[in-house]
């Protein structure tokens, strides 16, 4: 019998579950409430289910440009030259199977093996797993809590010498934090000097704190044409399983990526492309209340957290708590996250997850895009935290 697991390559034979993916296997198993995995769970507007079953029903179910229908090409472009203060047009954008999929198509385009790429850490492991799957040797830049700043002499010293790719996102997972205009315009001058390209996912450009305001990297001077930004229907709209999303960029990078795109993916699906076109068309109103529901919730969760004694940082964008757990709580995060479930029936993400160069964090990450139900519900079994 062929020992097939002898024959996968390593980075396959070794690849692991992540720990947001087991903890929802966990939590569902036995019937707990999921804070773990970043689902999104508020409803999806009644306009864009219906632009996606009329899209169904017109016959929208065949194979697009690998590049995306023109509609939502043009439609990504008008909300990125208003919202984003982006100069672009159709031909700088390539629709993708989500974000996901963008970044995939992006490491398989510009890494070659041993080529350095930097990030910000903590950081969505997906983004180190694709980025080392394509060969890169990837250099961690730390944010420090509370505001999770980074120290400007640090990012230069990675990114001196060679640096590849710089991938950041923004607003940012697992943190929250959103990047202001003067720490964006430090990456761009360290960018621009050290001639490196930038890589930017603003999948939660939307989802922003009060008085919070999102820039986008590739409009600051000199930055559009050494820049890929990523984005996607699936934080926008609350619809993480339609698995449409975009990049947009110069128009000479896209054709290689959308040929990558065509080889890996074929196209977004289809009836979801036409749906996400209409949305995007959608008044400037239903943009501006997107972030509406996310602040009271973060404050309900931050409380929670504060009352049981643990160390949350909030937020100031996205829709993740990232909080220290008290000395002694498991002993370590996997623990932690298994003491929290055994206790109170909630889950969450071990922060380790998040931290590629530590063994442990300290910390474990709390979604809050879910319904008031749900978070009631968790905020009130974690009350068995308490202390006495």
């Amino acid at each position: 019998m062929i020992n097939f697991h002898d024959r996968l390559v390593p980075h396959a034979r070794d690849a692991q579950q992540s720990d947001i993916r087991a903890a929802t296997r966990i939590v569902e198993a036995m019937g707990g409430i999921n804070l773990a995995q970043g689902t999104c769970a508020l409803p999806v507007a009644e306009e864009l289910m219906e632009a996606a079953s009329r899209a169904m029903r017109k016959g929208h179910n065949s194979y697009t440009f690998f590049d995306g229908i023109p509609r939502l090409k043009e439609a990504v472009a008008r909300r990125c030259a208003a919202y984003n203060r982006l100069p672009v047009g159709p031909e700088n954008v390539l629709v993708t199977s989500g974000a996901t999929g963008a970044f995939e198509v992006v490491c398989k385009s510009f890494i070659h093996p041993g080529d350095r790429v930097v990030m910000f850490e903590p950081i969505y492991q997906y983004h180190v797993r694709q980025a080392r799957h394509a060969g890169a040797d990837v250099r961690f830049v730390p944010l420090a809590p509370p505001e999770w700043d980074f120290d400007p002499a640090v990012l230069e010293d990675a990114l001196s010498g060679g640096a590849r790719l710089l991938v950041l996102s923004n607003p940012h997972n697992p943190t929250g934090k959103v990047f202001t205009s003067a720490e964006l315009a430090v990456v761009a001058e360290l960018c621009i000097r050290h001639d490196v390209v930038a890589v930017v996912d603003e999948v939660y450009e939307y989802i922003l704190g009060p008085g919070m305001e999102h820039t986008s990297l590739a409009a600051l001077p000199g930055m559009f044409e050494r820049t890929v930004s990523l984005s996607s229907a699936s934080k926008t709209f609350f619809v993480t399983g339609w698995r449409v999303g975009w990049l947009t960029g110069p128009p000479e990078v896209l054709g290689a990526l959308g040929r990558m795109s065509d080889e890996t993916y074929v196209c977004a699906p289809a009836p979801f492309q036409h749906a996400v076109s209409e949305g995007l068309d959608f008044p400037d109103a239903f943009f501006e209340q997107i972030r509406a529901p996310f602040h009271r919730r973060m404050q309900q969760l931050v409380e929670a957290l504060e009352e049981i004694g643990w160390e949350p940082c909030a937020p100031r964008g996205a829709y993740y708590v990232l909080a220290r757990y008290p000395p002694g709580f498991g002993g370590d995060d996997r623990t932690a996250m298994h003491a929290l479930l055994d206790a109170t029936g909630v889950a969450a993400v071990p922060g380790r997850e998040f931290f590629p160069s530590r063994a442990d964090s300290g910390m474990l990450r709390f979604c809050y895009a879910v319904s008031d139900e749900t978070l009631e519900r968790a905020c009130d079994q974690m009350m068995r935290l308490r202390p006495s």
